[in-house]
């Protein structure tokens, strides 16, 4: 899940800067138990398997009290590691920047071999929705404190991955930056960063790296969901497995059907409705009934019979009229903001990136490309 620099590098501990803390809360481990004697980590992303198939570096600037450089987001070990300090050089210089900027660079890569060695050709689908949610993240903690995100798209993706050390593992799959832009001139890298395995080992496909390093990377602005996320919310945010037979609030429904039926090009949004509440059961578009019905028993089987779906309330259908990793990133990234806000609102998620995708278009009869589907209810309490 994690990759590892090498030990002789300088980091700082996670709590221990809090010029730190708004990178500490993009990535952090907010759950951990054994399974089969072994440790097992959870993050404050959701991701298929718990595999996590992506890397976080953040360059940072002129922080009061920090080191400027280029750090690996470490969140297995609670540290940011210093892969190479920074001057008059810097990232900027990669990204079409003249001037150095005085704040975060963030940089996400995809390792796909993570999720492709259980996932096969799903794999890619499941990495750019896990990036997706990564990205969400980093936005929610940047405007948590009073920061914005800003989403470079016009830069050479493969020198940023040979400067980088990538290898033929990982690939850059979007960037970010939040700060400002000072007067001073910015110089070109005199060398590469330390290349550094993803993985312990990896047996990657052609098919997969083919897909992964065409470096279609983020290009568009994220959907954002306007709700008072604390840092508690963060720290809180779980997938609901569990689904209560109760139903939601029509206060909480009218809430969650306020972001559910509005326009967010490019992404499209169905919502099947399986208790009634504010509206009737049935299939919906843009608060328009396309079908009206109990589709409970048959959104378990299209969603690979995943019974604890029966009982939710809503279930959304993100869609796009072309089907790219840009639009999964941008899928992935809006379920997260959803997520947060049912956190905040009190109710449970869950995003499910399993489905027959030609079955679902035919039961929404649509020929828009799936997404991904996400699930809201009451979180049951006893669990057992």
């Amino acid at each position: 899940m994690f990759k590892h620099y090498p030990s002789f590098l300088f980091r700082y501990k996670y709590g221990e800067n809090p010029a730190l803390l708004p990178i500490e809360l993009c990535r952090i481990v907010t759950s951990t138990h054994n399974s089969a004697n072994q440790p097992y980590m959870q993050l404050n992303t959701p991701s298929a398997g718990n595999l996590h198939p992506l890397e976080l570096y953040v360059q940072i600037r002129g922080i009061k009290g920090v080191l400027s450089g280029i750090y690996h987001v470490n969140a297995g070990e609670d540290v940011l590691v210093l892969i190479k300090e920074i001057e008059s050089d810097g990232l900027e210089s990669l990204l079409g920047m003249q001037k150095r900027m005085n704040g975060f660079i963030f940089v996400l890569s995809s390792v796909a071999f993570r999720a492709e060695w259980k996932y096969a050709k799903r794999a890619v689908r499941y990495c750019y929705l896990d990036i997706g949610h990564q990205i969400g993240a980093i936005d929610t903690s940047l405007r948590l404190h009073g920061q914005e995100m800003t989403i470079l798209s016009d830069f050479d993706a493969e020198a940023l991955n040979e400067f980088m050390g990538f290898g033929a593992d990982e690939f850059v799959a979007a960037v970010m930056t939040s700060g400002v832009m000072s007067s001073k001139s910015v110089q070109n890298f005199k060398q590469n960063l330390m290349h550094v395995c993803p993985s312990d080992y990896s047996e990657l496909s052609d098919y997969t790296r083919e897909l992964v390093a065409k470096c279609e990377i983020l290009k568009s602005d994220i959907i954002k969901v306007a709700s008072k996320v604390q840092e508690s919310d963060i720290l809180k945010r779980r997938s609901s497995r569990f689904f209560d037979t109760e139903a939601l609030s029509q206060t909480q429904q009218k809430h969650l059907l306020s972001h559910l039926s509005q326009e967010h090009y490019p992404l499209s949004c169905f919502t099947i409705v399986l208790k009634d509440g504010v509206l009737k059961r049935g299939v919906y578009r843009n608060k328009i009934l396309l079908k009206e019905g109990d589709f409970s028993q048959q959104i378990v089987s299209l969603l690979v019979d995943q019974s604890f779906v029966k009982n939710a309330d809503i279930i959304t259908v993100l869609c796009s009229k072309y089907f790219s990793s840009n639009k999964l990133m941008q899928a992935g990234a809006f379920g997260h903001a959803l997520y947060l806000d049912a956190q905040v609102n009190g109710f449970g998620c869950s995003g499910i990136g399993a489905f027959y995708d030609k079955k679902m278009q035919d039961f929404l009869a649509t020929d828009e490309c799936i997404l991904y589907v996400l699930a809201f209810g009451v979180e049951k309490k006893d669990k057992k």
